[in-house]
C-alpha cells in the first residue's frame, strides 16, 4: 500500500521511467510516488535492478568493444536505444 494521498506508480508507467529515474530527472513527487511503489513491488525492484546492471556492464565497454560485439548483439543494443530514443 503506498503512502496516504500518494497516488501509486503502474508498474508500465515506472518500466517506462526507469531511466529518467535512474538519472535523476523526475520531479520529487514522482520520485517519491516510485519509491512508495518499489517498497511494494518485487517485480518493479527486479526491473530496476536489471537497468542498474546494464548500466554498470554498459558504461564500463570501450568504443573498441563496443565496434567488435556480434551483429546480433550489436543489431539488439542499436534497436533498444533507437526505441528508447523515439518514445
Amino acid at each position: 500500500m503506498t503512502e496516504p494521498g500518494l497516488p501509486d506508480v503502474p508498474c508500465q508507467e515506472f518500466v517506462e521511467l526507469v531511466t529518467e529515474y535512474l538519472d535523476g530527472a523526475l520531479t520529487n513527487d514522482i520520485v517519491a510516488r516510485i519509491d512508495a511503489h518499489l517498497g511494494e513491488c518485487p517485480g518493479c525492484r527486479r526491473v530496476l535492478a536489471q537497468w542498474g546492471e546494464v548500466i554498470r556492464v554498459t558504461g564500463r565497454l570501450t568504443e573498441t568493444e563496443v565496434d567488435h560485439l556480434d551483429p546480433d548483439t550489436r543489431s539488439e543494443l542499436m534497436t533498444a536505444f533507437r526505441r528508447r530514443q523515439s518514445s
